[in-house]
């Protein structure tokens, strides 16, 4: 017998944002990373920082939602090597992403300053409130890091930590309870 069960969770924030990892990718460029392909291997983040120094030529995309813990104008930054875009949308819904903050060169780890393209323009979010936002990060050769921070008012996370992340959900939060009593997601 079959129940299904829907689940609620009180606190949007789960703690960890996805990571999807593209090996074997040439260039340096964001446009290069083939996202219309599986990547390699997915992993969880808890802060919204990709490993550094990991090696040369691959692609990621770092996806999920992110929760306001305050009402206000949020600035964000991203600091990359190589390129990266960093996008954010207007609730949860994916589609209606803009892009607002972007390396065309190199930074070092967590260096938020180097270009103007790397800071957003202020962005009113609202308290409780999650928002799909994701990043894109291209490494040819040389040193690799990608991080996003954010500042509202007197508030400074570099980088967003995990108790303002939620991991990208692909499919409706359903559980069902299969024949032997265990429980999984469909």
């Amino acid at each position: 017998k079959t129940h299904s069960v829907t689940i609620t969770l009180s606190d949007p924030s789960s703690g960890t944002i996805t990571r999807e990892y593209w090996a074997g990718v040439q260039g340096d460029r964001v446009s290069d990373i083939p996202l219309n392909k599986p990547p390699t291997s997915t992993s969880s983040l808890n802060i919204f920082e990709g490993p550094s120094n990991i090696g040369t030529n691959y692609g990621t995309r770092i996806r999920g939602y992110v929760t306001a813990p305050v009402s206000g104008f949020y600035v964000f930054n991203i600091a990359s090597n190589d390129h990266s875009e960093l996008w954010l949308s207007t609730g949860e819904d994916p589609s209606q992403k803009t892009l607002i903050a972007s390396v065309t060169g190199a930074t070092g780890i967590r260096e938020w300053n180097k270009y103007a393209s790397q800071r957003s323009d202020p962005v009113m979010l609202t308290a409780g409130e999650r928002y799909y936002i994701e990043s894109l990060h291209k490494q040819g050769v040389g040193t690799d890091n990608i991080a996003v921070a954010w500042t509202v008012g007197g508030l400074v996370e570099r980088p967003i930590p995990a108790s303002r992340l939620s991991p990208y959900e692909t499919t409706a939060e359903t559980m069902t309870s299969a024949p032997d009593g265990n429980s999984q997601f469909e």
